[in-house]
């Protein structure tokens, strides 16, 4: 291309940067550089080297127009310092080749989706791609796009045009010999860069004269400019051209009239159009703008650091080098790229502008690969007509993503012919019966046999009957007419082209508005107007609701898992060892006890049993009979009870949510889990939108559904959602179906009540109001759905149809309902009935043992004596208490129970009535005649006594030991009346005692005596003085050193110490005697019947030796006497 068009682009440049920076609204302006990189394409050196001399300058941005010669270096060096790059031109990577962390931006626009879908709507089979090497990768993006959106073939012919614009008619005249022999159309794409070379090439096609009928041109490019249409226009040429810029605005004029007072052109022409390179320079300045206001938005300070005195700063150091090696200021620069780079090439994929900021190219806004997108372009096609001199001129309008739309044009010209025909006119509706939106009301099902009330609108209800009369309120001279689509049929695609149901009605001029639940979609967007969504939904699943839970007998333990439990078992088992261990070694938890015979023990309430029933009680949040005294005891106890108050709390907590709601296990929770499976099958409603989401889906896993859901016979499919849900309520949990979201919780709230949805929405859509292109209402519905949305009216409709209406239980339930029931708790009363049961044979047990030991204390050899024995126990129990007559079995037998525990600890059982009238009598002759003497000798006669005198000897004696047996019980009562008036005398004594007690204790010292004191055999030895006595008189009179000397001296003192020391030595005595007089008696009977058998009578009964003091206290009160060290002060 001649250098002085080079020259149009850097005037667009300035242009375009002074009129920003003469802007004084603006925040900031541009300083920039031109730079010419014209060379050859081998010197990538060069220009990089250029590019990294302007970037130590301070640039931090680059804007360049590269396809393919010298791309690779300002890329390069873009992603290398991590530099903004705005390509004006179309980058020649593909879109799976740009890197995830790319810097460029392309301002050209993709041609190969708008090629493939004229391909497709022209059905041609075969075409030829002329190209100049530079994108030569457009075909295979353009049959990428052709595979995606239809099944059909095309072949194509790749032809390479020449560098030389003189060589285009050589080249044409070339191509049409090879081709002058046949008939097959010739559909040829022409792709040249610049507008010159378009241009020139379109020059050589009206030189050739290439005006056949089955030749047809379709220029590739922007640059299809009103000249050339009427150029072609006049001729007999096919030809489709593509025009993007904005050329009605003030922009575009300004910046042609600046291009052409440069005066760059040799020959300047006002027909000649400016070409589409400068309004993509322009506009690529509008974006690295907005783009910086956008960063300054979000950080006002960003750059504050990086601005010195009119210097860019990067990391601290100034400029940004691509070495630093070449920076001969500072050797110690390390590599940095500059650091606010990838902040603003998000800003740019962030952009989104539009004619109303300015651009000559219509609406910007990029991917995130930086391509442009959603952008929209005017096909022109002039098509040459056999009648006429003149081509037939048609406009289309295609959009990225969407595709051809329809001509707006004349729709707006026959919407306006129609709209002038009446001020009044009735707007025709077309719906479909679909609950909850469209519905017929109940008694109106056969309109021909009612009244009024059923005929017209007042024959339908539902979502958008309601919303249709909002409109009519908002809406001026909004009257309308309801009428069912034939079928119930939404609307698609034919083979032909044509379109049925709802979709065809508007396309034919028989209805003026669609208000239903349709979806927008891509395919349907392309052929009419859509209004504002007025509900949002989404594709879900349907599935039968699972039957309730059922709950086993220890339902009670599910809310605490087995681990959980097994855990709580060894914490409990561990708390008991614990507490009984340090209950053990504490000596706070000892207790020290006075008997009734004047001695001591020392006792622990934490056995192991009770450790254990401690435990128990508070895990059960319960109170026991005994409390740990010690700090070790309370600590470990408080741990166990606070672990026992939270695991109460959340069991308590856990088992109310999990008895109350009856939770019901889904077999599929997402679309994962049903596309995995194959136990369950799925299906969807045909023809609809649903279809086509799965059936033209990228998404694998949805492919895959769709693969399966064609292959299953008989089919899954159905034709209506009605025959859909019949198939999940009847199919007993095997078939789910997949419908819009609203139809599915609307059906899961009709009666009966036995579906639900389940998972997420596979994609989010909305329902609109469809109208033909050019329709008048379509603004008026778009300002009402908007204010109704703000007024919440359309959330009133929603609650109304699908919730207030419901006849399902939507989890609002009363106290019945929540009530538990029987198999929830059963096992709590199995347990409570275990433990009684098992309390009953514990106390059976118990009973029988005791009356064993009864029976053999009270010797009852027969089963008559054992069954009255049991029979008196067991009256007893069930009385609960009983009177003893005197001389009845009963009181005999409490006798004898009373008089056994006054025996000591050693003394054997008393004799029988038999061996007593043995000793008494001598031995009887019986059947044998042999018999033993009283001295023990065998043989000689025996006299023998009558029968009622041995009886009345025996009654006699029997007599005398029960009188003394009654004296001893009376006697020992008197001395302990006595007893308890002398402790009543030693109280003080008792207290000086503990204060002894704990100063031993306190004194802590090494000193171990242990010994045991032993009154003497004869009592009445006044010379033998008990080891306590010894220690008391020496505590009273300060030899160990326990009392300050303030008090060894005080004649009170002393005196209550003599006075209680004497008070014991009384006790002593007394017990001593009452002990003497108890043995006495029961030594004889013993003696007695020891003799009777010919044994051995000891001198001395061990029972006389009577401990009055306790081991552990006596240990401690020998160890302070024998002490040399003094004891320290101890509490008063």
């Amino acid at each position: 291309m001649p250098g002085d068009r080079e020259q149009g682009i850097i005037a667009a440049f300035n242009f375009t940067v002074e009129r920003h920076n003469n802007n004084r609204m603006n925040p900031f302006k541009f300083g920039h550089r031109n730079r010419d990189m014209r060379t050859s394409a081998a010197d990538t050196w060069g220009v990089t080297k250029k590019l990294c001399d302007d970037l130590q300058s301070g640039f931090m941005l680059m804007i360049a127009g590269e396809t393919s010669r010298l791309h690779s270096a300002f890329l390069g060096v873009a992603d290398h310092l991590e530099i903004p790059f705005i390509n004006w031109d179309l980058s020649p990577l593909m879109p799976q080749d740009v890197g995830p962390n790319s810097m460029e931006v392309s301002m050209r626009p993709p041609t190969a989706e708008l090629l493939a879908d004229l391909i497709i709507q022209k059905n041609w089979s075969y075409i030829i791609y002329m190209h100049e090497g530079r994108n030569s990768q457009n075909v295979n993006q353009i049959y990428n796009f052709i595979h995606q959106k239809s099944n059909r073939s095309v072949r194509s012919e790749i032809i390479l045009i020449p560098r030389d614009p003189s060589d285009f008619g050589d080249f044409l005249q070339k191509f049409n010999l090879q081709r002058f022999l046949s008939n097959e159309p010739k559909r040829i794409i022409i792709d040249v860069q610049t507008s010159y070379r378009q241009q020139q090439f379109l020059a050589a096609i009206r030189a050739a004269q290439f005006n056949q009928h089955h030749y047809h041109y379709v220029v590739a490019n922007f640059d299809f400019s009103p000249y050339d249409i009427e150029v072609f226009q006049n001729g007999n040429t096919n030809i489709t051209g593509f025009q993007l810029l904005s050329r009605e605005r003030g922009e575009y004029a300004a910046l042609k009239r600046h291009v052409e007072s440069q005066k760059f052109y040799p020959t300047p022409d006002k027909n000649i159009d400016i070409e589409s390179r400068l309004a993509f320079v322009h506009d690529a300045i509008l974006v690295a703008k907005a783009a910086f206001e956008q960063t300054l938005r979000k950080n006002d300070s960003l750059f504050h650091q990086n601005f010195r005195h009119g210097d860019l700063f990067n990391r601290g150091y100034p400029g940004i080098f691509c070495h630093p090696r070449y920076d001969a200021k500072y050797e110690d620069r390390p590599f940095g790229t500059f650091e606010h780079g990838r902040a603003i090439v998000k800003a740019l994929h962030a952009v989104q502008l539009g004619e109303k900021d300015g651009t000559l190219t219509g609406h910007i806004e990029f991917d995130r690969f930086g391509f442009r997108k959603n952008f929209e372009v005017t096909v022109v096609d002039l098509v040459s007509n056999s009648k006429s001199a003149f081509n037939k001129k048609e406009t289309m309008e295609w959009k990225q993503s969407v595709g051809f739309i329809a001509n707006r044009t004349v729709a707006q010209h026959t919407r306006k012919n129609l709209g002038d025909q009446s001020s009044k006119k009735i707007v025709k509706v077309a719906t479909v019966l679909v609950e909850p939106f469209v519905m017929i009301k109940r008694g109106c099902e056969n309109a021909s046999k009612n009244g009024t009330e059923c005929q017209g609108n007042e024959r339908y209800e539902g979502y958008c009957i309601d919303l249709l009369q909002l409109l009519s309120h908002r809406i001026d001279e909004f009257e309308y007419e309801i009428f069912l689509s034939a079928g119930n049929k939404y609307g698609v695609k034919q083979p032909d082209g044509s379109w049925n149901g709802l979709i065809g009605y508007l396309l034919n001029g028989e209805a003026d508005v669609v208000v239903a639940s349709l979806t927008i979609n891509q395919e349907r967007e392309r052929v009419v107007d859509f209004s504002k969504p007025f509900m949002t939904t989404g594709i879900s699943i349907m599935i039968k609701k699972p039957d309730k839970q059922e709950f086993s007998v220890f339902s009670f333990m599910q809310p605490l898992s087995t681990e959980i439990w097994m855990y709580i078992i060894f914490a409990y088992v561990g708390v008991s060892v614990v507490i009984f261990l340090v209950s053990r070694f504490s000596p706070y938890e000892w207790r020290v006890e006075e008997m009734t015979n004047g001695g001591f023990t020392i006792s622990n309430d934490f056995s192991v049993y009770n450790c254990l029933w401690f435990t128990l009680a508070a895990f059960m949040q319960q109170g026991t009979d005994i409390l740990p005294r010690s700090i070790s005891g309370r600590i470990a106890s408080s741990a166990w009870w606070f672990f026992t108050m939270i695991i109460v709390s959340s069991y308590t907590a856990n088992l109310a949510a999990f008895l109350t709601l009856e939770k019901m296990q889904a077999p599929i929770e997402s679309v994962e889990d049903l596309a995995k499976q194959t136990k369950i099958k799925y299906g969807i409603q045909q023809g609809g939108s649903t279809a086509q989401f799965f059936q033209y889906s990228s998404v694998q896993i949805y492919q895959r559904m769709w693969r399966y859901m064609e292959s299953q016979v008989p089919t899954v499919f159905t034709s209506t959602y009605a025959e859909g849900i019949d198939r999940v309520r009847n199919h007993k949990g095997r078939y789910a179906f997949l419908l819009e979201a609203t139809a599915n919780e609307y059906a899961n709230t009709r009666k009966p009540c036995d579906t639900m949805k389940v998972g997420a929405n596979l994609n989010s859509v909305g329902y609109g109001v469809a109208t033909p292109f050019g329709s008048e209402y379509k603004d008026h519905i778009n300002l009402a759905i908007l204010a109704l949305q703000e007024r919440g009216e359309l959330k009133k409709l929603e609650n109304k149809w699908w919730y207030d209406r419901g006849q399902c239980d939507q989890g609002i339930t009363d106290g019945s309902s929540a009530s538990l029931n029987l198999s929830k708790v059963a096992g709590i009363f199995y347990i409570l009935m275990g433990g009684m049961i098992a309390s009953m044979i514990a106390a059976l047990c118990e009973f029988l043992y005791r009356s064993r030991i009864e029976a053999r204390k009270g010797r009852i050899n027969n089963m008559q004596n054992l069954r009255d024995s049991l029979y008196a126990q067991l009256r007893l129990s069930f009385q609960g208490g009983a009177i003893a007559k005197e001389g009845s079995q009963a009181h005999e037998a409490l006798k004898r129970q009373k008089a056994s525990a006054m025996l000591p600890a050693q003394y054997t059982d008393p004799m029988t009535s038999e061996e007593f009238m043995t000793i008494q009598m001598g031995p009887t002759n019986r059947a044998s005649g042999s018999g033993r003497s009283r001295g023990g000798t065998q043989g000689g006669p025996v006299a023998k006594r009558p029968k009622k005198d041995e009886e009345s000897l025996y009654a006699q004696k029997s007599q005398l030991l029960l009188g003394q047996m009654d004296h001893i019980v009376k006697t020992n009562n008197i001395l302990r009346n006595r007893l308890y008036h002398v402790r009543k005398e030693i109280n003080y004594l008792k207290k000086l005692k503990r204060v002894l007690w704990q100063r031993l204790i306190f004194h802590g010292e090494q000193c171990f005596i242990e010994s045991e004191l032993e009154i003497p055999d004869k009592p009445d030895n006044e010379g033998a003085t008990s080891s306590f006595d010894k220690v008391m008189n020496d505590v009273a009179t300060g030899v160990t050193g326990t009392v300050p000397k303030r008090r060894r001296n005080d004649p009170k003192k002393a005196a209550a110490v003599a006075a209680a020391s004497a008070a014991m030595k009384q006790e002593e005595d007394a017990s001593r005697r009452v002990s003497q007089i108890i043995d006495g008696i029961l030594t004889e009977m013993h003696n007695e019947r020891l003799v009777s058998r010919g044994l051995h009578i000891p001198a001395r009964h061990p029972t006389n030796n009577i401990r009055v003091m306790s081991p552990h206290m006596e240990a401690h009160m020998l160890r302070a006497s024998s002490c040399d060290k003094e004891l320290p002060e101890g509490p008063e």
